[in-house]
């Protein structure tokens, strides 16, 4: 049997994983941007076209869907982005670290704005928080804490 704060721990670490999970990707949305030249250095989630995932899969992998990032330039011919993230047809998501990839306008199907959500953020604060107190409650519960009290393994004074 293990010791209670053992247990205790790892309810902790199931529960921060859980309120990780959550607020990692729950609080952004994307509107589609209507502007030709959207702004420098915007948020965006840029679209391919099925013969645009072909045409950019030596650059940004196979079929890829949507990659994130920073708008580096805008011409009437292509779209530079900062890359910060793709995601493939199965919504599988791979991180970068910024690479610079140039896509002919050919190749994309929308651009989209990247945002806050209001909504979805109080809501995810409000789950983070109940997850926090019930770890607190359970730490008081199952007594993990001391309270300052010996255990009595020590030897008397």
């Amino acid at each position: 049997m293990r010791p209670r704060s053992t247990n205790a721990v790892r309810r902790c670490a199931a529960a921060v994983m859980a309120a990780s999970a959550v607020t990692s990707g729950a609080c952004y949305r994307y509107t589609p941007i209507d502007s030709p030249s959207p702004a420098l250095g915007s948020d965006v989630r840029l679209r391919l076209t099925d013969q645009g995932a072909i045409t950019m899969a030596p650059l940004v992998g196979n079929r890829i869907e949507a990659v994130d990032g920073h708008i580096s330039s805008v011409s009437d011919t292509a779209v530079a982005l900062s890359v910060t993230q793709t995601t493939d047809r199965l919504g599988s998501e791979v991180t970068w670290k910024g690479e610079q990839v140039v896509f002919p306008r050919a190749t994309v199907a929308g651009l989209e704005r990247r945002s806050l959500d209001k909504g979805k953020s109080y809501l995810v604060g409000g789950i983070t928080a109940g997850l926090v107190a019930a770890v607190g409650i359970g730490f008081s519960i199952t007594g993990s804490g001391s309270n300052g009290q010996s255990s009595g393994t020590g030897t008397p004074k």
